[in-house]
C-alpha cells in the first residue's frame, strides 16, 4: 500500500468517526469546552425552546449546549445522544429543582440560577466572566 493510499484511508476513517459525539451521561464531559443552560420542568417549555432557538446564533457563540428537562424527555442543541440515567444524573449532581433554570460555567461550576427563563441575563452573566472577556478578545 503506498503512501497516499494510506493518507486517504486515514482521512476517510477519521471523517466516519471522528465527528460524531460521545454518549453523554455526566455534564462533566463538557467541562472546559461548552457552558450549560439546565432548565428543568418549567411550564413555559414551548416558549423557552423557541426562545432558545430564535437565539441560536447568540448562544453559539457563547460556545453554550442548553438542555430543557421534562418528566418524560430532554429537548437539547446538543448534537450526541446521552445515557438512559443522564437527567436523574444531572439533577441529583446539581440539585436543581423543578421549574428553575441554572447556568453552568466552563469550569463545571454553578454560576446562575433563575426561577424564569431571562435569556439576556444569562448573556450578560456570560459576558462578565474572564474567560469570556478573553475569548470575545480574540
Amino acid at each position: 500500500m503506498n503512501n497516499f493510499t494510506k493518507l486517504m484511508l486515514l482521512l476517510l476513517s477519521s471523517l466516519a468517526y471522528g465527528h460524531q459525539p460521545a454518549v453523554l451521561s455526566d455534564l462533566a464531559a463538557l467541562q472546559w469546552d461548552k457552558r450549560i443552560v439546565v432548565v428543568n420542568e418549567v411550564q413555559s417549555q414551548e416558549a423557552i425552546l423557541a426562545l432558545l432557538e430564535k437565539n441560536k446564533s447568540k448562544i453559539d457563540e457563547r460556545d453554550m449546549v442548553w438542555f430543557v428537562f421534562t418528566d418524560s424527555k430532554v429537548e437539547t442543541n446538543y448534537q450526541g445522544s446521552f445515557s438512559e440515567d443522564f437527567v436523574a444524573h444531572t439533577k441529583d449532581r446539581y440539585q436543581i429543582k423543578p421549574g428553575k433554570i441554572m447556568l453552568i460555567g466552563k469550569d463545571g461550576g454553578v454560576k446562575f440560577l433563575l426561577d424564569r427563563m431571562d435569556l439576556e441575563a444569562i448573556f450578560s452573566e456570560i459576558d462578565a466572566m474572564p474567560m469570556r472577556q478573553n475569548e470575545m478578545l480574540h
